[in-house]
């Protein structure tokens, strides 16, 4: 059965004449609905019982209702259903009588003519058909409707005579001074027909004649041509694009399509030139700067994102977009250095400079700073370097407790601070004056995300100092949360703690391992090693193999050692195929192959995995992007179950 909706003044019937075979009740209701109301009475119930003949393929008794009914006022109801019937039944010499009728009470209707040319085709009179659809061709004039001329199209395009399309929406520009109308038609013609290149010009030809057509034509490129692995169109597209920028050099579009195309194919440092120019040659005052250094920040391309920041800062050093770079300028500093491991001690202590000069400079310009919520997240970020890279806890507790005295913030805000600062006192080991805090958010805001969130941080202390059943208490509780996020990781933590407390032979190696997993917290991964090892020299094979290889894989991720990552999750995987964690395990080795070894063909098998093998999974949904992805964003390259 043909799905796709159809609007009721398209001709129903033509979208079949291509699927002779495909029609069994697909009219019942369309065409009841949109002719009954044209019969009189009696007809009615002849038109009924004739469209449910057609439905059922007995052509021979449908044909008996529609010769009746074809006299009638509305024979453009059942003109179609009609033909298909004697075609159906080889009646050509009244098929062709019918069509020739047709054409001559409605002679505008020029994909008529097409029909009568498939009757020729039947009759094996192949040059007499090729005549019709020629002079129907010839019929396109200054005078033509554009109703009659994608009328004819799509005459055209049923039968697969797409070069014939083509040729009608040709003549429909020749005799139409807006081009827009049919040059995305020829667009999508050529792209069916494999011609690239003619495909982007035709593209491109309606930018020329309206800049607002961008977007649309974006679109179209993007589902047209696989950026990503289509090399050889790629390149057309990207010398099409240079070509029209060095013709038309004051004409911005071409410079953002450009960025556009750079930024798809995620080369930012390019797309930066581009959008460099734009923003002169739109006098923006860097404000297209700083939308682009946001999309080089969503995709870790941090160092074009400086670049951008860095840009604005000296070219605008007065304009208001300068201040929003500068702050922004930390957040990026902060996210690269977070993302690689290896962190010199120089660059830290470069990072915290360009903190505390951006927290002055908001306390000299802004009289009521301390509600202001740039200077709010440069003392919070200030105090997140201080904590987890520079290991100044002292220093990160007291900005916290600054920002906590503070006038005019949020209890919300309030609530939030008090995390970070328990979270700080952890670090320091101060665990219960950070459960005595987490406490009070939780109280204030039981039924709130931050609320839970206290919970399960509090849960953790408690995991951490070996008070498994008061932990478990609280993670049974958590749950049922309204955070998936929480409720996830909560019980993530639960199932590890049931699957490894009250075993004898584990509670010291449980004990050890929760000891690890505040290491990792503090980023002391060497203290965390050592406690793995002591581990494994406690018990050779026990419950937490699986979890030590998954701990040890990220801690060789965060020191960009991938090769030994790779080892530690392929002998989980192949040693824990079963476990909860191989579906962890999977997705951190595609993503490992995708992004830092370039294996895309063993990220492809990575995430393919794990749709087939652990359809429960929580990764199945962006496993099934990503690998969409990487096949060319074809759905239909999974097969149906995933």
């Amino acid at each position: 059965m043909i799905r796709c909706p159809l609007k009721l003044e398209t001709s129903l019937m033509d979208i079949l004449i291509n699927k002779r075979h495909l029609f069994k009740s697909f009219f019942v209701v369309l065409f009841i609905a949109s002719s009954c109301c044209s019969f009189s009475q009696d007809a009615k119930q002849d038109y009924r019982l004739a469209i449910n003949y057609f439905n059922e393929g007995d052509f021979q008794k449908a044909i008996l209702y529609f010769e009746k009914l074809f006299s009638e006022k509305s024979d453009k109801d059942i003109y179609n259903p009609y033909r298909i019937c004697l075609l159906e039944t080889e009646n050509l010499k009244e098929a062709e009588k019918l069509v020739k009728r047709k054409i001559k009470k409605y002679p505008h209707q020029y994909h008529l003519l097409i029909d009568l040319g498939k009757i020729y085709e039947r009759y094996s009179k192949k040059e007499k058909a090729e005549g019709y659809y020629t002079q129907a061709l010839k019929k396109i004039n200054h005078q033509s409707t554009h109703q009659q001329i994608q009328g004819l199209a799509d005459g055209y395009e049923r039968e697969g005579m797409v070069d014939f399309a083509l040729q009608v929406y040709k003549q429909g520009n020749k005799f139409n001074s807006n081009k827009l109308i049919y040059n995305q038609k020829i667009a999508s013609i050529y792209n069916r027909m494999g011609e690239t290149k003619l495909m982007i010009d035709s593209y491109l030809a309606l930018i020329d004649q309206s800049p607002g057509y961008v977007a649309v034509v974006q679109q179209n490129l993007s589902n047209s041509i696989d950026l990503l692995n289509d090399t050889k169109s790629r390149l057309v597209l990207k010398n099409e694009l240079l070509r029209k920028s060095q013709k038309q050099p004051n004409n911005s579009i071409y410079n953002e399509l450009l960025a556009w195309y750079f930024s798809s194919v995620n080369d930012f440092n390019s797309a930066y030139i581009q959008i460099k120019s734009i923003d002169k040659k739109m006098n923006a005052k860097g404000a297209k700067l700083l939308e682009f250094a946001e999309s080089c920040y969503v995709n870790e391309s941090y160092d074009v994102a400086l670049k951008c920041y860095d840009e604005i800062i000296s070219t605008y050093p007065n304009q208001q977009n300068a201040g929003r770079a500068k702050s922004k300028k930390l957040r990026a500093l902060k996210a690269k250095l977070v993302a690689g491991v290896n962190i010199s001690k120089d660059q830290l202590n470069v990072l915290k400079d360009n903190y505390e000069r951006t927290i002055e400079e908001i306390k000299t310009y802004f009289s009521s700073y301390e509600s202001d919520k740039r200077y709010i997240n440069a003392v919070r970020g200030l105090a997140d370097l201080e904590a987890y890279y520079i290991h100044d806890y002292k220093s990160a507790e007291n900005h916290l407790q600054q920002l906590l005295q503070s006038q005019g913030i949020s209890s919300q805000l309030k609530g939030e601070l008090k995390i970070e600062l328990a979270d700080v006192l952890v670090l320091k080991d101060e665990v219960w004056e950070a459960s005595l805090l987490l406490m009070q958010v939780e109280k204030q805001f039981k039924e709130d995300r931050i609320g839970h969130l206290a919970k399960f941080k509090n849960a953790k202390i408690y995991y951490f100092t070996g008070e498994y059943d008061w932990c478990q208490a609280q993670l049974d509780v958590l749950k049922a949360s309204t955070s998936k996020l929480i409720a996830n990781d909560a019980m993530e933590l639960s199932l590890l703690i049931t699957d490894n407390f009250n075993l004898d032979t584990s509670v010291i190696s449980m004990n050890l391992f929760a000891q690890a997993d505040l290491c990792i917290l503090q980023h002391k991964y060497a203290e965390a090693e050592i406690l793995y090892d002591s581990i494994n020299s406690i018990n050779t094979y026990h419950t937490l193999n699986d979890d030590i290889l998954i701990k040890r894989a990220n801690i060789a991720i965060r020191k960009e050692n991938f090769p030994a990552a790779v080892e530690l999750l392929n002998e989980l995987i192949s040693n824990y195929g079963d476990d909860i964690l191989a579906d962890n395990a999977l997705f951190m080795l595609g993503n490992i192959y995708e992004h830092y070894i370039y294996d895309l063909d063993k990220a492809k098998e990575a995430y393919k995995t794990i749709l087939f093998d652990h359809k429960g999974s929580l990764f199945v949904v962006e496993a099934r992007r990503r690998y969409r992805k990487l096949t060319g964003n074809k759905a239909d390259k999974i097969s149906s179950g995933t």
